[in-house]
């Protein structure tokens, strides 16, 4: 199952009071979140049997535009984007399962944009994920002493959508050469931001954001023969850079549709919920599948699928649990589910929230645990009736279609 999100779980309604409180996220985890899935891998043909390959960011989704290096693409007019996969909770970070599935992950791009000056070049593509979102730009350049975030995908190592942390050392204008091949050496002068992140061949092209997850630079590149700097141009080119005529001549496309036509049908056959109750889901769903793209599914049951209650209620917690998440991965399987799913069962009595998609972006990180631990609070009560009406609250608030209360 290729989704992006968060799966968090929910142990046995008799003993969750008692369990520990949610530890804060970690900022560099929840940038991390915010960020990879609107981060790209990009290939780029130069012809006779080689591949230039860096990183990029989605930064605008109307006009489908990846911005990236300059010096990625080079003078070549078309590329390959790869959007990061999941299964479950996780990313895939193993560079072979893109190769061995280009023909289904890959996307194809044009180049339609470059400053080779300040190392800048746009990629639009021919298609999206669907529910991916554009990275925002930062208001203002990171001042030295900040913290920030890159992202990339360095050619020697193992793994792809790596995560970088550093402090900004300086920002200030510079003048530069570098190798663009065997043959070629181009002149490079930008606004750049030097930093003691150590960056790799490969994470060029890549975001560079500060702690909300914001764009404020590129990934240029680091200085081989110095320790801990590296470079990446600035915010102020990417603002001047998309501000371009040519830019903005670029159409927009049509708003992207949701990506099923109609909300999954919810059940309630545990019979946890009154009818007056139960008939508030569907108005819901309905609005922020419209609104939104963003799925809120409800399934509860008497008992586990597959006859196997006995079997469940007999696990240790720990195995109970890794059971659900099973249970709720398979349900969730092939219906490119991007949204807020509760999985409940009466005997034995467990309950599931699943925070999974590209609108993890629109959703605090902590989300799924607070719906779980309201969720936990009201049935331990029997108020499930509450319970329901506050999950549909909360979610709906959470990304703006009604005021929080």
């Amino acid at each position: 199952m290729h989704q992006l999100g968060v799966i968090l779980a929910g142990a046995g309604l008799a003993l969750t009071a008692s369990a520990a409180p949610q530890q804060p996220a970690d900022t560099g985890t929840t940038v991390y979140r915010k960020v990879v899935p609107s981060t790209v891998w990009i290939h780029s043909d130069r012809g006779r049997g080689k591949t230039a390959t860096g990183s990029g960011s989605l930064v605008d989704k109307g006009r489908r535009l990846v911005l990236t290096n300059y010096h990625v693409v080079g003078d070549v007019k078309t590329a390959t984007v790869y959007f990061p996969a999941f299964e479950g909770h996780k990313i895939i970070p193993e560079r072979q399962y893109y190769l061995d599935r280009a023909a289904q992950l890959g996307i194809a791009g044009q180049v339609v944009e470059i400053d080779k000056e300040a190392d800048l070049a746009l990629i639009r593509l021919e298609r999206l994920p669907a529910g991916v979102a554009a990275l925002p730009l930062a208001r203002e350049s990171p001042q030295p002493g900040q913290t920030v975030h890159s992202i990339g995908n360095p050619g020697k190592s193992g793994a792809l959508w790596v995560y970088t942390p550093g402090k900004v050392r300086q920002v200030y204008s510079k003048k530069w050469k570098a190798r663009l091949d065997e043959r070629t050496t181009i002149s490079f002068q930008a606004q750049v931001i030097e930093t003691d992140s150590p960056t790799n061949p490969g994470d060029s092209g890549g975001p560079l954001v500060n702690d909300r997850g914001e764009l404020v630079g590129v990934t240029q590149g680091g200085a081989l023969d110095a320790q801990a700097i590296s470079i990446f141009v600035d915010l102020s080119e990417v603002q001047r850079f998309l501000n371009r005529r040519s830019v903005q001549l670029l159409r927009s496309e049509t708003p992207e549709q949701p990506t099923r036509a109609k909300p999954l049908e919810s059940q309630d056959a545990g019979k946890f919920f009154s009818a007056a109750a139960w008939k508030q889901l569907a108005p819901a769903a309905e609005k922020l599948l419209r609104e939104k793209g963003i799925d809120l599914w409800i399934e509860t049951l008497p008992t586990p699928p597959n006859g196997d209650a006995k079997k469940i209620a007999a696990l240790e917690p720990a195995e109970r649990e890794k059971r659900y998440r099973q249970i709720v991965e398979e349900r969730l399987k092939d219906k490119n589910f991007n949204g807020v799913y509760l999985f409940v069962t009466k005997s034995p009595s467990l309950l599931y929230v699943v925070v999974v998609g590209p609108c993890t972006k629109d959703f605090n990180p902590d989300f799924g645990a607070m719906l779980r631990s309201m969720l936990i609070e009201h049935f331990q009560k029997r108020q499930f009736d509450d319970g329901l009406k506050q999950l549909i609250e909360m979610t709906l608030a959470e990304v703006k279609l009604v005021e929080k209360k």
